[in-house]
């Protein structure tokens, strides 16, 4: 009997937060371009016309954050296929398609990102990246694809639960760090979270 499929999706509480971080986007976005256009201009805009433009600049970010988050951060996992993402756009991978799988990424990083540990205000952020390192599953597929799978947050809905279904489904393939190539680490000092990427080389 096929298992039954696995939903990942952010919890509501995440779109909550849309509610405190938008208008911060929104003012920064204000900041920097419009006080770039207003100095080009030679122009000082009164106090109605910046909450105006601020107003404006929120929306246009909250648009374009929730065009990008109704799609992107989705995930599916069936008996057959793991689906990152919805719609057209989504990336489908076979399991059979699988080659292997490693869980944890390389100790490898940026100096600029070790850097971080030792700076009391970013220490925070440092262990934060680092856990989501520790707890990726790196997964191999066709032609030298392959992703950096994390959905270990407590914002995602059943992310805990997918990591460990696929973890299990991928028992087999399942391989250590010395196998991963010089390439592999390279790539993987900033790996793009969730996203396809190819090692060159």
């Amino acid at each position: 009997m096929p298992a039954e499929s696995i939903i990942a999706r952010p919890k509501p509480t995440y779109w909550l937060s849309y509610v405190l971080v938008m208008p911060v986007a929104g003012f920064m976005a204000t900041a920097v371009i419009g006080g770039a256009l207003c100095g080009l201009l030679d122009y000082k805009p009164t106090r109605p016309e910046f909450f105006a433009g601020w107003g404006v600049a929120t929306v246009l970010v909250t648009l374009f954050a929730l065009n990008i988050d109704r799609r992107r951060p989705h995930f599916e996992l069936t008996d057959t296929a793991l689906r990152i993402g919805r719609g057209a756009s989504a990336t489908v991978i076979p399991l059979e398609e699988i080659e292997s799988a490693v869980f944890g990424l390389p100790g490898h990083t940026p100096w600029w990102f070790r850097v971080l540990r030792f700076a009391p205000q970013s220490r925070g952020v440092h262990g934060f990246i680092s856990m989501t390192r520790a707890n990726t599953l790196f997964i191999r597929f066709g032609q030298g694809r392959y992703v950096p799978l994390c959905l270990y947050y407590t914002w995602m809905h059943n992310g805990r639960e997918l990591m460990e279904a696929l973890r299990e489904r991928l028992r087999e393939k399942m391989v250590g760090a010395e196998s991963y190539t010089a390439a592999e680490v390279q790539a993987l000092g900033l790996p793009r979270f969730s996203r396809v990427g190819v090692a060159r080389g």
